[in-house]
């Protein structure tokens, strides 16, 4: 069992990056979620790597887009999990971003 809190919070936030990124009808796209979701029901290393294999395999233009999601998510999180403490090594983050824009810009199709 994964008890890697850092691994499990990457999983979840690159799950989410991928739902704002879904398109349905991509055979490769579907298969990235199911394994994401997988990894995140069974919390094995096994199903952590077999969805890293999923991603490697979704195209290029998708895992850009799927990257940036996951990057605008994951400094969101930070921000909202406020300030850290200087001894546990994080924390700093993300600029703050105009209150007019969104966290991904417009969808393709």
């Amino acid at each position: 069992m994964l008890d890697d809190e850092a691994t499990l919070c990457s999983v979840e936030i690159l799950a989410e990056a991928v739902e704002m990124a879904f398109v349905p009808g991509i055979l490769e796209l579907r298969t990235l979620r199911d394994a994401l979701n997988e990894a995140l029901r069974n919390r094995s290393p096994s199903a952590v790597r077999l969805a890293y294999s999923a991603f490697s395999r979704v195209d290029h233009d998708f895992r850009s887009q799927i990257t940036h999601h996951a990057l605008e998510l994951a400094a969101l999180r930070r921000r909202s999990a406020g300030p850290t403490s200087p001894n546990t090594g994080t924390g700093g983050g993300a600029p703050a971003r105009s209150s007019n824009r969104g966290i991904d810009g417009p969808r393709r199709a």
